[in-house]
């Protein structure tokens, strides 16, 4: 059996241990949700931390995204795959706390301080594009790492979360059309521009 179908298997079984927990939560069941929250927690907090460039607002986030799951699941019908509902939750979700956030110059504060490296996790490596930086590229050193996040910041919010679903997160362009409610060919030309902006940023900032 080869890599492509045993990942493919491995994704399909999750998605059924998903939906069996999904059953279990609209009935009432909290430790089902309990550990559906375990299964996709790290990943949310993934997400949270790149797009605010902040542990603490991170934390902050990915409570409020799963307790906005937890207060809708009953609404959830399975149509797509529990962790595509739930990443429409963390996108509106993260555009309301970036809204808030830069009314209060968030963002502009960000711009002088070095926060922690930026990384990729390991289990996204294989995901990232040949058109995307290397995993070196990201992660050479801290100072970069702190310059790439605040050149993320300065990203309007549509550039920023495509970027870091698919560079980052490496969800495929389906997964990011039913997201985001975009066709395929939106997303990529999305993504596209993203990058550019991304890499004229941090060549101006590492001239």
């Amino acid at each position: 059996m080869g890599t492509g179908s045993l990942v493919q298997k491995s994704s399909s079984a999750q998605r059924e241990e998903d939906r069996v927990l999904v059953h279990r939560c609209r009935s009432g069941d909290k430790e089902a949700f309990a550990r559906l929250m375990r299964r996709h927690e790290r990943q949310i907090y993934n997400f949270t931390y790149r797009m605010l460039g902040s542990e603490e607002e991170a934390e902050d986030l990915t409570q409020d995204i799963f307790v906005a799951a937890y207060r809708g699941i009953k609404g959830f019908r399975g149509e797509a795959k529990f962790s595509t509902w739930l990443y429409r939750i963390a996108l509106n979700q993260a555009r309301n706390r970036i809204k808030y956030l830069s009314r209060r110059n968030f963002f502009a504060k960000q711009k002088s301080r070095a926060g922690p490296a930026w990384k990729i996790s390991s289990e996204n490596l294989e995901a990232l594009p040949d058109s995307a930086p290397t995993p070196e590229q990201w992660t050479m050193t801290r100072d970069l790492a702190a310059q790439v996040q605040q050149c993320l910041n300065q990203l309007p919010h549509a550039a920023r979360q495509i970027l870091i679903l698919r560079d980052v997160q490496g969800f495929s362009y389906e997964e990011l059309s039913q997201m985001l409610s975009l066709n395929l060919g939106t997303v990529k030309s999305r993504l596209h521009r993203a990058r550019i902006a991304l890499q004229e940023c941090l060549t101006n900032r590492l001239e």
